[in-house]
């Protein structure tokens, strides 16, 4: 019993329940708090409603009141809202088309049309879509509805008024009280056509259109951020087990060219890496040539800014640096917004995410399996932090010591 007693309050059975409970709480507190926002937050997303047809002003005014979103644009044109939609500053496009109303009354068959970017987080293409659904329902139930009750009431009115002139010619004396009876009747009339009207085949439906769209399978929906998050863990491994070499070699050499070698090395597995790791997903996804080439710039800059990234950590305090990197890793899959839009995240994940790479690797993604251009903002973004990164790792290097006991520390993978 002494030594169960020794073996459960030694240092090390102590510190593997603290960094059970160090990293339980920081999963639950940091994937608790980022993605609560879901669903209760989609309706913050903005979207617009494009009318095209001058005599649906009513309907466009009642969608705009009533659509369950916060910022509803409803000044764009069709194209400029496609366009704002490529480009995610809208999510979704309520639009309704030239002689929308006309067709209508003329008992045409038409359509009110959606249109959503599937080059977006699961979420919020998933909510778009249902509120797609929902609402195009809703709509064609109303309006066919309607259509039908005039086309029945006005039959019946026209057959209750021919009636009352027959009566009032024959008896004019009782006039009065026979458009009393008249009248009764007539709304006798609107309340059956209204209680009774129940349409199987109106004239009015809805169509979804899907832009920038993705390869079905959630193997594609997901790929941005499976890719993404796949570098980044090996990221972080990766350059804790590179400090080991830094280390051995700064005592050698110097830490000034031993950096310099580490950062040769980082770049060497950036172009190295994302080739297998590459390969492996579009043996199983079945990307493109093209597609492949520029997941292999985007991840290959990924990889490049995220080791550089979690170097600063080892560099600051060796193998405890993962104590670091780990929380920090499970930050930016949140903050790298390939679950839910960047848009409605919380303050604080919206704030990492510009110094996030998987948030730009993940955005360059979307745009290079959604058929999209313009990814070059995203990869340009990458550059521009990994210089900042490496300014920073060279600082610390330049003020720093590294002794040989930095090489014997007990590592805590």
């Amino acid at each position: 019993m002494k030594s169960i007693g020794k073996f459960l309050c030694n240092k090390w059975t102590i510190g593997s329940l603290l960094i059970v409970l160090f990293y339980g709480m920081c999963m639950v507190g940091i994937y608790f708090s980022g993605y609560k926002v879901v669903p209760s937050h989609l309706k913050d997303l903005p979207i617009a409603v494009v009318s095209q047809d001058s005599d649906s002003h009513a309907l466009k005014k009642q969608l705009v009141r009533q659509l369950p979103f916060k910022h509803i644009k409803y000044n764009y044109s069709l194209k400029t809202a496609k366009i704002k939609l490529k480009n995610k500053k809208i999510y979704l496009i309520v639009n309704i088309p030239t002689n929308f109303q006309k067709k209508i009354i003329n008992g045409k068959k038409t359509n009110l049309h959606f249109y959503v970017n599937e080059a977006n987080p699961m979420t919020a293409v998933s909510g778009m879509e249902s509120v797609a659904k929902t609402v195009g329902a809703t709509v064609e139930n109303k309006i066919t509805k309607k259509r039908g009750e005039a086309i029945f009431t006005t039959v019946q009115l026209k057959q209750l008024k021919a009636q009352l002139a027959k009566a009032i010619k024959e008896a004019p004396q009782q006039a009065k009280a026979i458009q009393a009876q008249g009248t009764v009747a007539e709304r006798k009339l609107k309340k059956q056509a209204d209680s009774l009207y129940n349409p199987k085949d109106g004239g009015v439906s809805y169509k979804l259109h899907k832009m920038n769209k993705v390869k079905s399978g959630m193997n594609h929906t997901m790929a941005p951020f499976f890719l993404a998050l796949a570098f980044y863990i090996g990221s972080m491994i990766g350059a804790l087990v590179l400090y080991l070499a830094f280390s051995e070699f700064s005592q050698k050499i110097g830490k000034f060219k031993a950096y310099g070698m580490s950062e040769l090395a980082i770049l060497l597995i950036s172009v190295i890496a994302p080739v297998c790791i590459l390969g492996i997903a579009t043996w199983l996804n079945n990307f493109s040539s093209t597609e492949f080439m520029k997941l292999w710039l985007n991840h290959g800059l990924e990889l490049f800014a995220a080791m550089n990234f979690n170097f600063i950590f080892n560099l600051l305090f060796g193998q405890l640096g993962i104590m670091f990197n780990v929380p920090i890793m499970m930050i930016q899959i949140v903050s790298g917004a390939g679950l839910i839009p960047k848009l409605i995240l919380p303050g604080f994940f919206k704030f990492m995410s510009f110094i996030s790479p998987t948030y730009y690797a993940i955005q360059a993604d979307f745009g290079v399996l959604g058929n999209q251009v313009g990814i070059g903002q995203h990869l340009m973004s990458l550059i521009y932090l990994s210089v900042v990164i490496v300014i920073i790792n060279l600082f610390i290097v330049m003020m720093k010591k590294y002794s040989k006991a930095v090489i014997s520390e007990q590592s805590l993978l």
